[in-house]
């Protein structure tokens, strides 16, 4: 497995000779960086008469299961590290490099925002919690992980008030702004980027995601990927905006 590092040295060209005309470039994102992704997509395709990107947002294992089903793609965008080994038993990956940090919070709707306060709120019975599938999406693998460091009593206690587990973080933002639930996985910044109120989770439980930029075996054109990633790091800016962080090294 070969990584690149964070700062990818690449010469933006005056011309655009060196692209190839009538393409599209796919960048396959999870769901939890749609707001940012959308915004970077339009103003890259708004700028660049070369080629197109194609932007397909969903949870990180389903996005993971098309690439492989339909073997096309060229960037890959998980919200989870792990994935990058998923990737290349695979035999998907190229190289890939950090690219943002989310930490997992607990959402609230309208209804949770009236009856949970503090962490412990969450635990009151009849609390209808949303969690996530471990299978389909990163933050249910990253709920395994705090689960495991909450212990086996306040684990039960977390299940017994979950009432529905979801597909990735987009079904967790409608099921909240639908109040079928009162709180739900997420990441502090799709919480913010939805304007959603949020509980912290314990540090002590916590466990921050770092979201890597892979590039795929099966890309089309790498000058054209090369020149997306470096407009994608250009334009972290974005990502701020919407309450992310850089990734740290």
């Amino acid at each position: 497995m070969k990584r690149i590092p964070f700062l990818l040295t690449v010469t933006l060209l005056a011309c655009t000779s060196t692209f190839s005309y009538a393409t599209e470039l796919y960048w396959y994102l999870g769901a939890s960086m749609t707001k940012p992704g959308q915004e970077i997509t339009k103003l890259f395709n708004k700028g660049n008469p070369a080629f197109s990107v194609v932007l397909i947002t969903g949870g990180s294992g389903q996005l993971l299961s098309k690439i492989s089903a339909a073997g096309k793609g060229d960037l890959y965008t998980p919200a989870g590290l792990h994935y990058v080994k998923k990737t290349e038993k695979l035999g998907l990956l190229k190289n890939y490099s950090r690219l943002i940090d989310q930490t997992p919070v607990f959402a609230l709707s309208a209804s949770g925002q009236k009856k949970i306060h503090t962490w412990d709120d969450l635990t009151t019975p009849g609390v209808r919690i949303g969690l996530g599938n471990p299978a389909t999406m990163a933050l249910g693998r990253s709920y395994l992980k705090i689960q495991n460091k909450m212990g086996p009593e306040l684990a039960t206690t977390f299940k017994q008030n979950m009432v529905v587990e979801t597909m990735n973080v987009s079904q967790v933002i409608n099921y909240l702004k639908t109040d079928i639930i009162d709180a739900g996985i997420a990441f502090d910044s799709t919480a913010k980027a939805n304007q959603l109120q949020y509980i912290k989770i314990p540090q002590k439980y916590n466990h921050v995601e770092t979201a890597p930029l892979i590039t795929l075996t099966s890309e089309t054109n790498s000058d054209n990927t090369e020149y997306f990633i470096q407009f994608i790091r250009n334009h972290l800016d974005i990502f701020i905006k919407y309450g992310f962080q850089p990734a740290t090294e």
